[in-house]
């Protein structure tokens, strides 16, 4: 069963309080969820084995919403909740998303993030569901080692060039080649949903924006750095000289 819930992460007001307890949605990304999203198998781009919903991260929580928005609640193999769960899971999940189109930056045991996700039209009639990207900055302040990533959902994608540019400059291009196995052991294999646009240090760190553009066929979106608080900015870019 799939219960479609727009997003709506612009207009989105904070919630008073969950429609479903912390430790519950906890229970069930760890039964649906985290049993394929690992830290070693990082499908999707994605990590739920350490989730917590008590710890705000609406740019995750909005890619935990489009995923369960198009089936991925079924994906392990272990069924999946009854219709009132589900429902509760998917408003909880709905109220943590919010603000999700704005910066989210986070500061801890010396690791800086900054995280944002954008909406693009469906790519069909048929589809209500407003296809996610999400870009995310990190960087170990001690180290300077530092990583910007691009995920997205649906839709995995295998045999695709797409182009990335900082402040209108050359476009850089990422490969997207070969599938993930599911990390919970089965035959089942995707395309990727992510790609490491700090590979290889071409791209820089964007002033004004980041323009990724062509994952899928005439589709472009814009990620606004120049929102980035000037503090979080000057951090992150330590690890991207």
């Amino acid at each position: 069963m799939r219960i479609w819930l727009t997003l709506g992460f612009a207009t989105m007001c904070v919630p008073v309080q969950a429609a479903m307890p912390a430790a519950q949605q906890n229970a069930l990304v760890k039964q649906y969820c985290a049993v394929c999203h690992t830290d070693a198998a990082m499908n999707g781009g994605l990590s739920l084995q350490h989730y917590d919903a008590a710890k705000r991260d609406p740019a995750l929580a909005a890619m935990i919403l489009t995923k369960l928005n198009t089936g991925a609640m079924g994906a392990a193999g272990n069924g999946v909740p009854d219709k009132a769960a589900q429902e509760a899971w998917l408003a909880s999940t709905k109220e943590q998303a919010a603000g999700a189109a704005e910066w989210f930056v986070s500061r801890e045991d010396g690791l800086v993030s900054a995280s944002i996700v954008r909406e693009v039209p469906p790519r069909r009639p048929d589809v209500k569901e407003s296809p996610v990207y999400r870009v995310k900055i990190a960087c170990n302040t001690g180290s300077g080692i530092g990583q910007m990533q691009l995920t997205w959902s649906p839709q995995p994608q295998t045999g695709r060039t797409l182009t990335a540019a900082a402040d209108g400059n050359a476009p850089v291009e990422y490969r997207i080649e070969g599938r993930e196995s599911m990390g919970n052991g089965a035959t089942v294999q995707t395309g990727h949903a992510s790609v490491l646009l700090s590979d290889g240090g071409k791209l820089g760190f964007p002033n004004q924006s980041l323009t990724v553009r062509e994952l899928f066929d005439g589709e472009s979106v814009q990620f606004p750095f120049s929102a980035l608080d000037k503090k979080t900015g000057t951090e992150l870019r330590r690890c991207f000289r």
